[in-house]
């Protein structure tokens, strides 16, 4: 069993993780983080993909989550399908090929544009083998990884969300209730049915969820809806509550009639099963009455998710958090159970074997990026294009451990010596190509009481170039949503703008750009011909920001402030610096240097941050001051910001805007080249 391991849930709102740590046969709750993504731009701009992806950065670098930790994440049950099915006994080596020509007749994709899974159900029936079988498309598990790349997080397991809640009721719930039950999880926009019989699992994601409910109460009692959402979460202490939960019963009898026909079409596949118990979990499950509703409606048991009993709780945890989130955070603590690798709980993982390959790669080439690793390169550029050159990857994954022992034997056996020269120009190319220098560590003069010639070369330090734009765009928006909420003088947005080298283009409006420039050259030689590949590439991500104008506060005033504290001040540029300070440390580039000393590097070269006032003119418009209509292009249609409507002191439509242009740009340089050996000769 794995001593520690987190569990997060990627939800549509927020990511929820919980660390739990496994010894002497029990569980223990470490630590609990949820995560708002409008804190990371969701509703004011941000796609889903880059708000989930700051919210990861910011989990992974509060709660010191590293590379080689365990860690499993969610997929939601919408963007998968699951099936039980059947097979004839078969011996165990050859249980995935049958499963996979079976699979082909059960999953309605392509086997080739899919990653799945399997789990054997333990059953005493020497005649038949059952499985339960989960796939998803590999688009959107692609994008899940994608995210938790940009967030620099390294993953080892993708469960589908709804068996993180079978894992959660087997370990939790007593066997009366976790070996026939149903289990449903009330969320904002869809509610999760999980049917447990035994081993077997039946999942349906229904379309009633606590966004109807809201709904039905706004339209019954007019109100708006961030007053609906209230008075639904407040509902027992409200004086009509009576009224209020007759308003929420339409959507909720919806939700029973789905319950109602998911086990229906179970029982129907299954007839021995004996479903009468139900499990709540959710926000939704703390709503007025509604156990009891449930009970009558459905006729079965009915039980809500409560304080952990068989995992305690560590003295690092409030108790009180937990208490009141625990109903949220069943998810990610079924995640985190499979994360420790307990008996009892499915062992599904949707993990793309390419991802698992390329982090078993990434062990072999560890050395390559360590101070003097210079040294080494030629070793583990000869092993990697031996490895290339046999076309079986996936075969040498397998012995990425003694790989790696290999190549650290070769380190050490040529580090006095200088690698062939080919060799070494091979190994600059790749490190070009995979990633560019974004900061220097200056070189050290020794200290008094140390001998002459003992201080410290300068380091570069390099990020690799496919993480560069997301840690850009993450820097930026975290930035952006600080000086939002320290209390600015003025109100300020996101504004849609019309890049002018774009306005012929199929992008006409937006509120951000990131822009990729890369420069590639060939140094050493002509025609390509010895010598290696160097790469410079610049990368800037445009945000365009509007500040509420006031009779006090004009554009000039608006547009100075923000340039001082992002730039003056350095509130972004220093986000974007402790962003690459992170991931420096996280890739073991500043092992050895004190903390003291991580002020000496030097970004010059790489970290600009420009703050342009924008004319009124770029939109169009030849009035002194913009209007909103100016912005957005929608009439009456009032901006947002961090996913809730602001309340201006006039109409909307009669606020005046002034626009800055924000521009953040990291320049990634080539590693430094070799020298030549005539000029080596020359120094010496």
């Amino acid at each position: 069993m794995a001593k520690t391991a987190w569990g997060i849930e990627l939800g549509t709102s927020s990511v929820k993780a919980v660390k739990l740590s496994g010894d002497r046969g029990g569980v223990a709750l470490e630590d609990v983080a949820i995560i708002p993504l409008s804190d990371f731009g969701l509703g004011a701009g941000s796609s889903a993909q880059d708000a989930t992806a700051g919210a990861l950065n910011e989990l992974r670098s509060s709660k010191g989550i590293k590379k080689g930790d365990e860690v499993f994440v969610s997929i939601s049950g919408q963007n998968t399908l699951g099936r039980i099915i059947s097979l004839p006994p078969v011996a165990k080596e050859r249980v995935r090929e049958t499963i996979e020509n079976e699979a082909r007749s059960q999953i309605p994709i392509k086997l080739e544009e899919a990653v799945w899974d399997f789990q054997i159900i333990d059953e005493e029936d020497p005649d038949e083998l059952r499985v339960n079988l989960y796939a998803a498309k590999k688009d959107v598990v692609d994008q899940i990884v994608d995210t938790c790349d940009m967030a620099g997080l390294q993953i080892t397991g993708i469960q589908v969300a709804p068996l993180g809640i079978y894992n959660f009721i087997k370990y939790e719930m007593d066997d009366a209730v976790s070996d026939a039950c149903v289990a449903i999880d009330i969320g904002a926009d869809n509610t999760d049915v999980v049917i447990i019989d035994g081993q077997k699992t039946y999942v349906r994601v229904v379309p009633v969820a606590g966004n109807d409910i809201t709904k039905a109460l706004r339209a019954r009692f007019k109100l708006s809806a961030d007053d609906a959402e209230n008075l639904k979460r407040r509902a027992h202490k409200s004086k009509d509550a009576a009224a209020v939960f007759e308003a929420m019963k339409p959507p909720l009898k919806d939700m029973v009639g789905e319950i109602y026909r998911a086990v229906g079409f179970y029982k129907s596949q299954n007839e021995d099963a004996n479903i009468n118990q139900l499990v709540m979990m959710g926000n939704g499950s703390k709503l007025l009455n509604i156990k009891k509703f449930f009970e009558q409606q459905l006729q079965y048991q009915v039980h809500k998710v409560d304080t952990p009993v068989r995992v305690s709780l560590a003295r690092s945890v409030d108790p009180t958090e937990v208490q009141n989130n625990i109903q949220s955070l069943t998810v990610a603590i079924g995640l985190a159970l499979q994360g420790l690798g307990l008996d009892e709980v499915n062992t599904i993982n949707l993990i793309p074997p390419s991802y698992i390959e390329s982090q078993a790669l990434a062990k072999i080439r560890t050395p390559f990026f360590v101070a003097g690793g210079i040294a080494a390169a030629g070793g583990i550029i000869a092993l990697l294009l031996a490895i290339l050159s046999t076309g079986g990857v996936s075969t040498v994954i397998g012995d990425a451990e003694s790989l790696k022992a290999a190549a650290t034997a070769r380190d050490q056996e040529v580090q006095s010596k200088q690698p062939p020269e080919e060799d070494a120009l091979k190994a600059y190319s790749l490190r070009n190509l995979a990633e560019g220098v974004a900061g220097v560590f200056p070189a050290q003069k020794p200290k008094d009481d140390e001998e002459e010639g003992s201080g410290t070369p300068a380091i570069e330090l390099t990020v690799r170039a496919n993480e560069a734009p997301g840690m850009l765009t993450r820097a930026t928006h975290e930035a952006l949503a600080a000086y939002a909420a320290g209390n600015p003088r003025t109100r300020v947005y996101y504004a849609n703008y019309k890049p002018q080298a774009l306005s012929g283009g199929l992008l006409t409006t937006t509120a951000s750009l990131l822009e990729s420039v890369i420069e590639p050259s060939w140094v050493g030689a002509e025609e390509n011909q010895g010598g290696h590949f160097a790469a410079k590439r610049v990368i800037t991500f445009r945000v365009w920001i509007a500040s509420e104008l006031t009779s006090s506060i004009g554009q000039d005033q608006a547009h100075d402030a923000l340039k001082k504290k992002l730039v003056d001040e350095g509130l972004l540029t220093n986000r974007l610096k402790e962003a690459l300070l992170a991931e420096f440390k996280a890739t073991g580039q500043l092992d050895g240097i004190d903390e003291k000393d991580l002020k000496k590097i030097d970004f010059s070269k790489n970290v600009s941050v420009i703050v342009n006032q924008i004319s009124n003119l770029d939109y169009g418009s030849q009035k002194s001051e913009l209007r909103i209509g100016d912005l957005i292009g929608t009439s009456g249609v009032l901006i947002q910001k961090a996913g809730r409507t602001p309340r201006p002191s006039r109409a909307a439509n009669d606020t005046k805007f002034g626009v800055s242009e924000v521009a953040v740009t990291l320049t990634l340089t080539p590693v430094q080249e070799p020298k030549p050996a005539e000029a080596e000769e020359a120094s010496e």
